[in-house]
């Protein structure tokens, strides 16, 4: 289930006849207006050409969805409809990926610091000259922003 899912509320006559009037207007600009454009110039190629017969409306309904169709369909850049079968991984494999990701997590253990006030007092006790400037430029950083 999607996290940002919205729900269009409809109150009333108004919100029901604005709904109709929504779909409608998808309907048109999507369907209607397409399908009108797409029979004329069938039926002008048919009249220049003469090899194609006349169709109508419902023809061309037919027409139009066969070439939107097959837009979605060649589109290379996104492709709606998948027909793929997942394949389950083997138990070898599934050794191997946990294996990758133990060493993985090892790794960033060994590297991470563990505990940083312990790494603070090493360094103060391999160089007290220069945990003290750090530490003044720290305070000094502060007030500046301050």
């Amino acid at each position: 289930m999607k996290r940002n899912f919205r729900v269009i509320q409809i109150n009333g006559i108004r919100g029901v006849l604005l709904a109709l009037f929504a779909i409608t207007c998808l309907i048109a600009g999507f369907v209607a207006f397409p399908t009108f454009l797409t029979m004329h110039a069938w039926n002008y190629l048919s009249a220049t050409t003469g090899s194609f017969p006349l169709i109508g409306f419902g023809e061309a309904v037919l027409l139009w969805a066969i070439i939107i169709f097959s837009v979605f369909i060649f589109n290379k850049k996104k492709l709606i409809v998948s027909c793929n079968v997942q394949q389950e991984l083997t138990d070898e494999e599934v050794k191997e990926v946990v294996e990758r990701i133990k060493s993985q997590k090892n790794s960033l253990n060994m590297s991470a610091p563990k505990d940083l006030s312990i790494q603070k007092n090493i360094k103060a006790e391999e160089n007290p000259e220069k945990e003290k400037v750090s530490e003044t430029a720290l305070v000094q950083g502060e007030n500046k922003e301050n």
